[in-house]
């Protein structure tokens, strides 16, 4: 079997999707060839608006990627909730209109590369909450589609969300969105509104719109990134020999870039990762090199959380507070 780990980055804007899926396609980050592109652009924080205090979004789980149901201008479709994106990206097969970015392409993992655009939309609708002329990066999308068999317009990426309090349900597929105030308290009351004390409550890092979690392995501290659009954890191949001990392989499996050869990359388990106070047991994870991300992001980073964290319970991440919080699923 082989598999390929899709990482799309974009140096200017920084963001990334990861998926772990088993047909060979295009793999890639894109930085900057020349160091910089031709736009001068101001990536503002989008604003949420309408009339709503909450929101109630089904959430569509195709494998291990949580699709939402948006309209972009006069187009609706499947939005992967991405949060390891920190802006809207959507599919140059439906958003054609767009200008070359030039001097910035696409690298794999593996090596290659494409060339990258940019476009404007004058909407996104999300049921009562729109946005209003906001800039996108358009990627080639089509490999996700073709492995899903999905209609996908593009990622929702976080700074839609820096505005808001998200909360992620896994278990009974929806997502729920919280207007919030000034300091980040939710603005909706509800008298069944959840009050039990979360089972993990710990500080976010927020850079570049990227949201970082601090963990520990073998008694080493590790940094991650949070990410509700990667299909699995990844773990870098350069941390301390200390948590590979903690490292159990399952199997290895191919990677398929965009240029080069495939490589190989270690499937497996970490026994122990603790997360706050809270161990986290047997927790899957791909091994492979990072060392793109870490360029690219100019900061420590050891790894990816994904699918395999968010799964374990009922997450909510408030965004102007910095602080996640967890309701663990019982059994």
């Amino acid at each position: 079997m082989k598999y390929t780990l899709h990482i799309f980055f974009n140096k200017n804007r920084k963001y990334f999707l990861l998926c772990l899926i088993t047909i060979i396609s295009f793999t890639g980050f894109a930085i900057s060839s020349k160091g910089e592109t031709v736009f001068d652009v101001s990536y503002g924080d989008p604003t949420p608006q309408g009339d709503f205090v909450k929101l109630t979004i089904p959430l569509r789980r195709v494998q291990n990627l949580f699709l939402i149901e948006a309209r972009i201008d006069t187009l609706v479709g499947n939005f992967i909730l991405d949060t390891g994106a920190p802006h809207l990206v959507l599919n140059k097969t439906y958003f054609r209109k767009g200008k070359l970015a030039e001097g910035t392409t696409f690298y794999g993992i593996t090596g290659g590369g494409n060339q990258v655009f940019k476009t404007w939309v004058d909407s996104l609708i999300i049921q009562d909450m729109y946005f209003t002329e906001i800039d996108a990066d358009l990627v080639n999308l089509g490999h996700i589609e073709d492995a899903r068999g999905v209609k996908i317009l593009g990622l929702l990426g976080a700074d839609l969300f820096l505005n808001l309090e998200m909360e992620i349900d896994l278990q009974n597929n929806v997502l729920y969105l919280y207007k919030i105030d000034a300091i980040g308290n939710r603005i909706f009351t509800e008298a069944d509104t959840n009050k039990t004390v979360a089972d993990l409550q710990i500080p976010i890092q927020i850079e570049n719109n990227i949201l970082f979690i601090n963990a520990a392995a073998g008694n080493k501290k590790l940094r991650f990134c949070l990410d509700t659009g990667a299909e699995t954890n990844v773990l870098s191949n350069t941390v301390s020999n200390k948590v590979l001990a903690h490292f159990s392989l399952t199997n290895r499996i191919a990677l398929s870039g965009s240029g080069n050869p495939n490589i190989s990359v270690l499937n497996g388990k970490l026994d122990e990762v603790i997360i706050g106070d809270q161990p986290f047991y047997n927790m899957p994870f791909v091994l492979t090199n990072l060392s793109y991300l870490q360029t690219v992001y100019d900061t420590t980073i050891n790894g990816v959380l994904g699918y395999d964290f968010i799964a374990r319970g009922r997450v909510i991440i408030n965004f102007k507070q910095q602080i996640l919080l967890m309701y663990f699923y019982k059994g």
